[in-house]
């Protein structure tokens, strides 16, 4: 069994507290992805599992044995917890070529020659870099030297990946186009892999699940599907998506127009078909959260449920176009797709999809069940 628990751990750094007793289980097989803001404890909690940290307190497990433990005095080192390891800066040796970077971790596991070098004319066909094997790191682009750093953690053939941000070095194009061999190559392999990056996009199109945490705590654990639809509180529901989701403040009324009305300082929102309301109290305090694509907009008015907004800007990109609304202090972003023809301050009609509306507790945070 390659799945790794950990259960309980907690990371000082003097009084600071990194990571704070987190419990978590990873399945065997999967590829889960540990999200978040700088210092919010992912990169500790994934050397912790490496063995290049030492929790302060807690149990971690893998392959079904204890890898440390500090209640029992248990310590299993780095190099005998056989697991693949990548890190943000390849780490690759200068004065080594491709073949040697590869090879050099295989000869010290006193494998022979002849496996050496059937691992390493196998992973160079997997990263598809045949051809590149005498070639040394500085003669090699920042797409070609990742690839190679990949190869040499699958070469191992362990069947636990950690990855240490891998992509951050690299340009935009380059890291749509790894993330698929990334997600091709777990795809083939099926190894259990543990993934760190503060990249929303990284995570959502390569996971199974996501963890994001947030000063050491795990705020969230879920497919990227939940996480972006149905995040639980408001740190997840900002931290996930781009653009930004937008949130408004207001309460609830009924029969002010609608049957059941999100009210705010400058419209009302028919909420009568949305999810998770049915335990709202009249007056609470919300906040009405809605993904940009879950917003439509007009130039003509007498739409159904549509609210008059003036364009504040429009951003085209090309496949999609984001246009920022102003009615008086509120403001909300909306995502269409190709380009839209519009000027500052033109008169729109915006209209809430009510299948895509969340409703946040304002005082908790949390998102209303």
């Amino acid at each position: 069994m390659n799945k790794i628990e950990l259960s309980n751990i907690t990371k000082l750094y003097g009084k600071v507290k990194a990571v704070d007793r987190l419990s978590l289980e990873i399945k065997e097989g999967e590829f889960l992805t540990l999200l978040g803001p700088s210092g919010c404890g992912k990169t500790t909690t994934l050397r912790m599992i490496a063995g290049l940290e030492e929790p302060t307190e807690g149990e971690i497990m893998a392959q079904n044995r204890v890898l440390i433990s500090k209640s029992k005095g248990v310590y299993v080192p780095p190099e005998a917890r056989n697991m693949g390891f990548m890190f943000q800066s390849y780490a690759l040796w200068p004065h080594m070529n491709v073949v040697k970077n590869i090879s050099l971790g295989l000869e010290s596991q006193k494998l022979g020659k002849s496996e050496i070098d059937k691992r390493v004319k196998k992973v160079l066909g997997q990263v598809q870099m045949e051809g590149y094997g005498t070639r040394y790191p500085s003669e090699l682009s920042g797409g070609q030297q990742q690839r190679v750093a990949l190869a040499r953690m699958i070469a191992s053939e362990t069947d636990i990946f950690l990855m240490d941000e891998p992509l951050s070095n690299l340009d935009a194009l380059l890291r749509v186009d790894m993330r698929s061999e990334l997600k091709h190559l777990h795809q083939t392999l099926h190894s259990t892999t543990v993934y760190v990056t503060h990249d929303q996009v990284e995570a959502l199109t390569l996971s199974d699940r996501i963890v994001v945490m947030n000063n050491g705590i795990i705020m969230q654990l879920d497919t990227p599907e939940k996480i972006y639809h149905k995040p639980k509180n408001l740190f997840v529901a900002r931290f996930v998506g781009s653009p930004p989701i937008n949130l408004i403040k207001g309460t609830i009324k009924k029969n002010a127009p609608h049957p059941l009305s999100f009210v705010s300082a400058d419209f009302s929102v028919d909420i009568s078909d949305v999810d998770r309301v049915k335990n709202v109290k009249e007056n609470q305090s919300l906040l009405l959260g809605v993904r940009a694509e879950n917003v439509s907009i007009h130039t003509t008015k007498g739409e159904k449920n549509s609210i008059p907004f003036s364009v504040y800007a429009v951003l085209p990109s090309g496949s999609e176009t984001i246009i920022t609304a102003k009615r008086g202090v509120s403001e909300v972003m909306i995502k269409v797709p190709g380009f839209f023809s519009s000027r500052l301050d033109d008169n729109v009609e915006v209209v809430f999809d009510q299948k895509g509306i969340l409703l946040f507790d304002e005082d908790t945070e949390q998102l209303l069940n």
